[in-house]
Parts: structure tokens; C-alpha cells; sequence
């Protein structure tokens, strides 16, 4: 009887980890910045400014506190669902790395808008910070918060020199794999943090285009 049992408990637990995941991308895809910019104007954000559905686009037409409001929002589409597999699957590191690079393609692959929508910057600095506050077993939490430092740190370095925020993003993004790497972080965690750095690099394929020939906008100071 038991035998017969266990093949049903593990069919059942697969089941709702698939039905997880699912659920995290659908989170993941709520496009923040577009509903913001429905709600004020009316309009589609997707028709102004660079088009991008995130927030330094809603920060450029609406204003930059909507734009802060909005990245933060898109930071916790990254972040909660991960807290969410610690506490209902806390042992599953796969399902931590599923959840945190399927939370980034709901932002970037929105269902709500035929599959389209912003870069995931925000998003996967939230399933980053998911990552390194997840409580695994035998890591000092130096270590565990170190990732985070250092993606944090580059990004805010090139963007202080360059004031290019797609630059910051991408390098950051190359930071982001080897930061976890050399942190000792599991296998399943490092490949998570390759997906991320592939999935920025290409949401960012025409930034990188513009880059080249020299051709990105800078942010420029308030009052310059």
C-alpha cells in the first residue's frame, strides 16, 4: 500500500512545483510600468520615450518618483517568489534557480503583452537579492550577501562614469555569474546567474548595437 503511495506523493509535489513556477513566471509578468502609464495618462508606454516597458522609461515621461515606485515593484517580482519557494520548498535548489530565471522571462516575455516587455534589470537585481538572502545551510552571510555587493558596486561604478544606464546593466550582467561562482555558490544558483546574464544580454541587443556605434543616451544630471 505504501509503495503504491509514494509514486502519487511525488507525482502530487511535482505537480504544484510546476504549478509554482507557472505562477512565478505569471507574477513575474505583470507589466508594472505599462499599467502605471495606462493609469496616469491613459496612454501606452510603450509609445514613448525609449518604448521600454520598465522604469527608468516611466522615470523619463511620468517623472522620476514614479520611476523609483516602478523599479521597486519590478524588484519584488523577482524577489518574493523566490521567499515564496523557501517557504514552501525550502530545500530545492533547482526550484530557487527555476523560479528566479522564470520570474525574469515573465518580465521580459510578458503574457499579458503578447509576449513583449522590458529589459529584467530590476527584476533579476530582485531575484538576485532573493538568491543572496536565501538561508543555505553552511554560508556565512558575508558570503551569501557578497554576490549582491559586487553586482550592485559595478553597476553603480560604470554608471558614475559612463551615466549609460544600458552599459551599467551589462556589464553588472557579466558580474553576475562569476560573482556567484566565486562566492562558492551551489551549481544550480551559478547556472540561475547565467540565464540572467544571457536573458540581459538579449533584452539588450539593440543597446548594444546603439553602443557600438556610439549612439546610446547618456542620463544626464539634473540640471545639466
Amino acid at each position: 500500500m505504501e509503495a503504491k503511495l509514494f509514486p502519487l506523493n511525488m507525482n502530487m509535489i511535482i505537480f504544484y512545483k510546476i504549478i509554482f513556477i507557472i505562477a512565478a513566471y505569471l507574477f513575474g509578468s505583470i507589466p508594472i510600468a505599462y499599467i502605471w502609464y495606462k493609469a496616469k495618462t491613459g496612454g501606452d508606454i510603450r509609445e514613448q520615450g525609449s518604448g521600454n516597458v520598465g522604469g527608468t522609461n516611466i522615470a523619463r515621461t511620468v517623472g522620476a518618483t514614479a520611476g523609483v515606485i516602478t523599479i521597486l515593484i519590478d524588484v519584488l517580482k523577482g524577489f518574493l517568489p523566490i521567499m515564496a519557494v523557501y517557504f514552501l520548498f525550502p530545500d530545492d535548489l533547482i526550484l530557487v534557480a527555476i523560479t528566479a530565471v522564470v520570474a525574469v522571462i515573465g518580465h521580459n516575455y510578458s503574457i499579458y503583452l503578447n509576449f513583449k516587455g522590458g529589459k529584467g534589470i530590476s527584476t533579476s537585481f530582485g531575484a538576485i537579492i532573493g538568491l543572496c538572502s536565501f538561508p543555505f545551510a553552511d554560508s556565512a552571510v558575508l558570503i551569501r550577501i557578497l554576490p549582491m555587493i559586487i553586482i550592485l558596486a559595478v553597476w553603480l561604478l560604470i554608471f558614475i562614469i559612463f551615466r549609460i544606464v544600458s552599459l551599467s546593466s551589462l556589464v553588472a550582467a557579466v558580474a553576475t555569474p562569476l560573482s556567484f561562482y566565486f562566492s562558492k555558490y551551489p551549481l544550480a544558483i551559478v547556472i540561475a546567474a547565467i540565464f540572467l546574464f544571457i536573458l540581459t544580454f538579449i533584452a539588450h541587443r539593440d543597446n548594444i548595437k546603439r553602443l557600438i556605434k556610439k549612439e546610446e543616451k547618456k542620463l544626464k544630471r539634473k540640471g545639466a
